[in-house]
């Protein structure tokens, strides 16, 4: 009788997983369908080019040499330069994630409330000057912090570099009351 209740716990979890990317591509290319065709228009051209690819959350990450390059997202379509490796990596993968969830959030805005100020943000080379001559962190940004909190709560994955761990939440640390937070009746939480 256990062995049948554990059998059918594990095909309802198989079933979710299934139901969870359909959802998330059907949302994907119908919210965000204009960031999804300019996304899978520059898959094209990169993957004539050789580029590799691998999937990371239902998302499609694809490495492409660029420089003065990090990453982009373009729905459901990251780009990251290839030259970025380890903890680096692994933290702008979360990043650029954050992104995706962002287009499902905001479906067609997302091109004037994320990307457009992101870009700007990004490639200016005047605040490129100001960010660096203030040591303001590149995720001050509105869209930027968010998009780390967004790829964080939903890959429920850790950050690993010391840049995103202290200045990733609009140029703050992540959370840096955590050992401090409290329950309901008072307590101090477990680690």
């Amino acid at each position: 009788m256990k062995i049948i209740l554990f059998c059918d716990n594990i095909l309802w979890v198989i079933k979710m997983k299934i139901i969870k990317k359909i959802l998330f591509y059907f949302w994907q290319f119908t919210y965000g369908l204009i960031q999804n065709i300019m996304g899978l228009c520059m898959l094209a051209v990169y993957k004539i080019k050789g580029s590799k690819s691998e999937w990371y959350h239902n998302a499609l990450i694809t490495y492409i040499e660029k420089k003065n390059f990090g990453g982009v997202s373009l729905g459901m379509f990251i780009f990251i330069n290839k030259n970025v490796e380890g903890d680096r990596l692994h933290d702008m993968k979360i990043h650029e994630y954050g992104h995706t969830v962002q287009t499902m959030i905001l479906g067609p805005a997302w091109l004037l409330i994320i990307a457009l100020p992101s870009f700007i943000w990004c490639g200016l080379p005047a605040l490129v000057k100001l960010r660096k001559k203030k040591n303001i962190s590149y995720y001050w940004l509105y869209c930027e912090g968010w998009a780390n909190l967004c790829g964080l709560a939903v890959t429920k994955e850790k950050f690993l570099t010391d840049d995103c761990k202290n200045r990733g939440r609009y140029g703050k640390p992540i959370n840096p009351n955590y050992n401090k937070r409290k329950d309901k009746k008072g307590r101090k939480r477990n680690k």
